[in-house]
């Protein structure tokens, strides 16, 4: 065997019939290096989007939302459904909130936006993404909201200044049915990270919303956070076999479905497309393994006219694909290798500014390589064998006699 692998590596590297070096072979080794590089380059920048877009819109919203079912928006705050969700052994943290649409005026303009109430003690994960200013404070003149930075820029106000927000809630008064609207204070700026949240969301204690729409002591619903992220889907099924018809529970996955499922989606199809790449990198091989059979056919005859059996000739050209696979595949780990130092250190391109942080992400995942380079060895081995049957089926006889 040791034989056969130092044939089949003398045959690589003087592939031409004259015995010199074939730019067949060097271009068989590019083609799989730069498939392979090209496929786990572009997926490890996917997963690092994928990641860095998980991250961010997990530090906006909870893992888990348990609201009203559909047709309903507010539920009384009953302390025995908190306890049934708060005990869970799973489940870390539980939040009541108010979360409801509303029309944001400054001195300059009017926006859509959405406010989020919650009681004073739960605002300090709000207060981790204070930028300016500080959280709401209860002993207020007039009631305090922190605003989403870009929110606060959209409606070009500064610390200290009011919005007032205006309810869909109607009352009545002497013109008949009128909204219901209330003045609050700037006192702070938030960043979570996720630019359409900061764009939409207004922070305010949960009873200045209660006051503002009327609900006395009803709320949206609770927020839950979980030990562990991806145990948001089996803890959101086991919340639902124990919550009443009246509620239900959604996680992360569920109400930004449409968003990890367009990623998944682009990195299926970004995949496929760069499998036929290394499909056609292969294909380079049996191509130049048949180059080689030609060009060896004297070879093969002195070979088999010494002694040596068909088995050992395929063996031969399956160990002259397998070395160039091997080559290949070194290749495309450090072109792998050199690509992600290059985005992740040494690339100045910045993304758009609508990305808090302009720089790639990039997030490796040994498994997904491992998958690519295993893949890869199986089809390189499938393309060696029709060329060496082919190099084995030769007349030894005729061979000589060329």
């Amino acid at each position: 065997m040791k034989i056969v692998r130092s044939i089949a590596w003398r045959f690589m590297m003087k592939g031409t019939e004259k015995g010199h070096f074939s730019l067949l072979t060097l271009f068989s080794w590019l083609a799989i290096g730069v498939g392979i590089a090209a496929m786990c380059g572009l997926l490890s920048v996917m997963y690092g989007f994928e990641s860095s877009l998980k991250s961010k819109v997990l530090n906006a919203y909870p893992h888990i939302i348990v609201s009203p079912a559909e047709g309903g928006n507010s539920i009384e705050d009953d302390p025995q459904v908190l306890k049934k969700i708060s005990t869970h052994r799973r489940v870390t943290r539980t939040v009541p909130f108010i979360e409801r649409e509303m029309i944001l005026q400054s001195r300059t303009r009017s926006l859509g936006g959405v406010i989020w109430g919650l009681t004073l003690k739960d605002f300090d994960r709000v207060q981790k993404g204070i930028v300016e200013g500080e959280i709401p404070r209860e002993n207020s003149e007039v009631p305090e909201v922190v605003l989403g930075r870009e929110l606060a820029h959209r409606l070009n106000l500064n610390i200290g200044e009011k919005v007032k927000v205006i309810s869909p809630t109607t009352k009545v008064g002497l013109m008949g049915s009128v909204p219901k609207s209330e003045t609050f204070k700037v006192s702070g700026f938030y960043v979570s990270g996720h630019y359409e949240f900061d764009e939409q969301y207004l922070y305010m204690l949960k009873e200045d919303a209660q006051d503002l729409l009327g609900w006395n002591k009803k709320i949206s619903g609770y927020h839950l956070w979980t030990s562990q992220m991806d145990d948001a889907d089996s803890v959101q099924m086991s919340l639902s076999l124990v919550l009443s018809s009246d509620l239900k529970a959604e996680s992360w996955s569920v109400f930004n479905a449409a968003l990890f499922q367009s990623l998944k989606l682009e990195q299926y199809c970004m995949s496929t497309i760069l499998s036929f790449a290394i499909l056609i990198a292969i294909m380079n091989i049996v191509i130049t393994l048949m180059m080689h059979v030609t060009h060896k056919r004297k070879n093969i005859g002195i070979l088999r006219a010494l002694g040596a059996s068909k088995a050992q000739i395929q063996s031969i050209f399956v160990w002259q694909g397998t070395w160039m696979g091997i080559v290949g595949l070194s290749l495309g780990a450090v072109l792998t290798l050199l690509f992600i130092i290059y985005v992740k250190y040494l690339s100045k391109y910045q993304l758009p500014e609508i990305y808090y942080d302009r720089t790639i992400p990039i997030d490796i995942r040994p498994i997904s390589f491992l998958v690519i380079f295993i893949s890869a060895v199986g089809f390189i081995y499938l393309a060696t064998l029709f060329p060496a049957k082919k190099a084995a089926k030769l007349d030894p006889i005729e061979a000589i006699r060329e």
